[in-house]
């Protein structure tokens, strides 16, 4: 079982996301725009590349292959975390209206978003065990899989679930 050495970092990254989700529970345009997103993305984005830093030991010739991927990766990573966030926003912009055609709309994206992460993943083992230990992918998957872990608990604990169209 792989232990994360600092876990202060996943908490930091953890309450950055809850922010998120929270500033975009109350979304009104005039105080929570796209950039504000961006922002926090970015922020995420930074803690998890320490994460990885701190969890692997890489020797000097595998951080030489594998950091030039893992910005690859994490570059298309975000791309997906930004539809979710989307699909996310505008679950909440529309929680007490929300339509059977929307929700619909809704699951099917979001179970999308989740088949296209497991592809990315799917696909980036692939590259880095072509030139890497497998032990080295295996863990640095194991690292990202718990980030994603905690980053669903902490939405699963903020987001509200559907509500009962008979609750007004």
């Amino acid at each position: 079982m792989i232990l994360i050495k600092n876990g202060n970092k996943m908490k930091k990254i953890c309450l950055i996301l809850v922010f998120l989700l929270v500033a975009l529970s109350s979304v009104n345009g005039q105080f929570f725009n796209k950039s504000d997103i961006e922002i926090y993305k970015d922020d995420v984005s930074q803690q998890a590349r320490s994460l990885v830093k701190e969890n692997l030991d890489l020797t000097a010739n595998q951080a030489e292959i594998f950091w030039p991927i893992y910005d690859e990766y994490r570059v298309k990573a975000d791309s997906l975390l930004s539809k979710e966030l989307l699909v996310l926003e505008d679950y909440l912009m529309h929680y007490y209206d929300l339509s059977e055609k929307r929700a619909t709309k809704l699951m099917k994206e979001a179970i999308y978003s989740k088949r296209e992460k497991l592809n990315l993943q799917e696909k980036y083992i692939s590259i880095m065990s072509k030139k890497l230990p497998v032990q080295i992918v295996g863990k640095f998957f194991q690292i990202d899989n718990r980030l994603n872990l905690m980053i669903s608990q902490q939405n699963s604990e903020k987001i509200p679930l559907v509500r009962d169209q008979d609750k007004k």
